[in-house]
């Protein structure tokens, strides 16, 4: 990525004007959320429709927002740097669930990674997209313990 130094650079000024765009709009915080999941695949409108699950993502949105809004910044920064070991290093044992319909991270990139970890294993979750693992936190959580201390 070519702007990835200028991203690095400017990773922290974009996350405060991004964190006052994000203040600034708190009284349509609600129909905005409304908007963007109606233009979501099946899965993610179906989850952002749940009440609990709204609550939750405005709840993060404006209030976990307090002090900057530039992880998702950072997360691009990362993306484009070495991370010093490649998935084949991997020695812990990985578990993957990743919707069939992710249109944020496409599901070949998922099957590209665990194919690439020594001992992973990949969950599809049927007609789910991006935010699908949310709706299935106890199935993920209960298979992680199931794993053990390592």
């Amino acid at each position: 990525m070519h702007a990835a130094p200028l991203l690095a650079a400017t990773r922290v000024p974009l996350g405060v004007a991004l964190t006052g765009a994000i203040r600034s709009v708190r009284p349509l915080a609600g129909p905005a959320l409304d908007l963007y999941a109606a233009l979501q695949p099946p899965g993610d409108k179906n989850l952002l429709g749940r009440p609990e699950f709204k609550a939750m993502f405005l709840d993060d949105l404006l209030n976990g927002s307090r002090f900057q809004t530039s992880a998702p910044l950072a997360d691009l920064v990362l993306f484009t740097r070495d991370w010093g070991f490649g998935l084949g290093e991997v020695r812990v044992p990985v578990r993957w669930w990743h919707g069939d319909d992710d249109h944020i991270v496409p599901f070949r990139h998922g099957q590209h990674c665990v194919d690439r970890l020594p001992d992973a294993t990949m969950t599809v979750i049927d007609g789910e997209s991006h935010l699908g693992g949310l709706g299935i936190a106890q199935q993920v959580m209960d298979a992680l313990v199931a794993l053990g201390a390592r």
